[in-house]
């Protein structure tokens, strides 16, 4: 991929013009769904990072976002965008200070997120997208975008909403999503126009892989807490504990899976919490 050359301004950071000129031409050079492209696109009242409008006839903009960003102000941009008829795509720079803490793209145990990392990971459907920059000297790479799935850590004490001297950030297992191509998918979810990746959905996958190893290993009803303790075992070190105990739940209610009444209750217990 291309190298770039860039200056920052007083009014905008080398990170964000870096990232918003190479996505610009990342996205044309490895896809042929863009019938046109503008950079730094205004629509009334708002300046589009970048404007792609595909062969299919659907537009998008992509929204680069570097600094910090409220949830209100989050919301706001997409509707208008959306209001527009517009799909939006969010692309969060991990490194940037939107973030509660630096993103890449590897699974983490009980790392931080911003509310906006949150708000985002609700409006896609269970990830939120990232991108981030191979800086030498002036000149700047974009590294392949990723993504990243959220779960409630499994300990009481680290849920929640916590604050610093300056910011609110929740507490998360972050599991890394392998984007496959630069093609882009115009949907709708949340009540919201979005463009994304043709990504997997963690849930679903891991869903998936749960429901094959108890038919391989004959796990119909678990009645004994070692058949429990397998399955965790067996995906905990990627997937982490709170997302593998909430989707044996869920199997049990799609009656794809029967487990013992104690160990329900004490998985519906252990998940069960007053914080938010």
């Amino acid at each position: 991929m291309k190298e770039l050359i860039v200056a920052s301004s007083s009014a905008e950071s080398y990170a964000h013009k870096a990232i918003k000129h190479l996505v610009y031409n990342y996205f044309f050079e490895n896809t042929h769904m863009i019938a046109l492209r503008e950079i730094e696109k205004y629509f009334g009242n708002r300046y589009a990072d970048v404007y792609f409008q595909l062969k299919s006839g659907e537009k998008i903009v992509i929204e680069v976002q570097n600094s910090k960003i409220s949830v209100k102000e989050l919301k706001q941009r997409t509707q208008d965008y959306n209001y527009l008829g517009i799909h939006i795509l969010w692309l969060i720079h991990g490194d940037g200070n939107c973030v509660a803490s630096k993103k890449y793209p590897c699974n983490v145990k009980n790392q931080k997120i911003s509310p906006a990392e949150k708000f985002l990971h609700q409006m896609y459907g269970g990830r939120v997208y990232y991108v981030n920059l191979d800086i030498k000297g002036k000149e700047a790479r974009l590294k392949r975008p990723f993504a990243l799935h959220f779960t409630k850590p499994l300990k009481k004490s680290k849920r929640g909403i916590f604050q610093s001297r300056y910011d609110r950030y929740f507490y998360r297992d972050v599991n890394f999503t392998f984007i496959p191509s630069w093609n882009l998918l115009c949907t709708q979810f949340a009540g919201y126009k979005i463009a994304r990746f043709y990504d997997k959905n963690i849930k679903f996958t891991l869903k998936k892989k749960m429901e094959r190893f108890t038919i391989k290993y004959n796990f119909h009803s678990i009645t004994k807490k070692k058949q429990l303790k397998s399955i965790i075992k067996r995906f905990s070190s990627t997937y982490g504990e709170y997302l593998i105990l909430s989707l044996l739940i869920e199997l049990v209610k799609d009656k794809k899976l029967r487990l013992d009444p104690k160990l329900f209750r004490k998985i519906q217990k252990k998940l069960i919490t007053k914080l938010k």
